[in-house]
């Protein structure tokens, strides 16, 4: 792999090539569709979708197919207002609410964090340790608002704390 590929690669995080990946085969096994694709195709395999799938996951499709006709140097047929209008009429016709986590209150992380002082001082080395391992994720996952991805690839060689001037974290993408 030469450093352009490897940088290509690298801008792009691996769950979405994935994703990308399956709405193209999506597209062409399932619903037989032909790539390249035209305006028309795309705007027929929304339509033969707009009642199974979620307006999201139909827009995920779109974005799968407009990189592979991109990334092979065709025209994006997505991009057409045929398919705009399309779209748009799906979402007029299927609206959907979208459905929301509530978001944590202070007490209840208040809670969570005094659980974990909890095993802190009554547990075992290492469930002390991991206490606190886990404390500290929770109040940098509040804080910085991250992604379970996101904080999952920390390391603790990707923290800089100083202190009076406070904290620097590095979060590498995933590969």
């Amino acid at each position: 792999m030469t450093d352009v590929d490897q940088y290509v690669r690298a801008a792009t995080r691996e769950n979405t090539r994935l994703s990308y990946r399956a709405a193209v085969e999506h597209f062409e096994c399932r619903w037989g569709g032909f790539l390249p694709a035209t305006a028309d195709s795309v705007a027929r395999y929304l339509a033969d979708y707009a009642k199974t799938l979620s307006l999201n996951t139909l827009r995920q499709r779109l974005a799968g197919l407009a990189a592979w006709h991109l990334d092979q140097g065709f025209p994006d047929p997505t991009k057409a207002p045929h398919v705009k209008k399309v779209l748009k009429g799906i979402a007029e016709l299927h609206p959907v609410v979208q459905k929301q986590a509530k978001p944590i209150q202070l007490d209840q992380l208040t809670q969570l964090v005094n659980s974990f002082d909890g095993f802190i001082t009554t547990g075992s080395p290492k469930e002390a340790l991991q206490s606190i391992r886990d404390k500290a994720l929770l109040l940098i996952g509040f804080w910085r608002a991250f992604r379970s991805d996101e904080l999952a690839r920390l390391c603790v060689e990707h923290i800089q704390a100083d202190s009076g001037k406070g904290m620097e974290i590095f979060t590498p993408q995933q590969r």
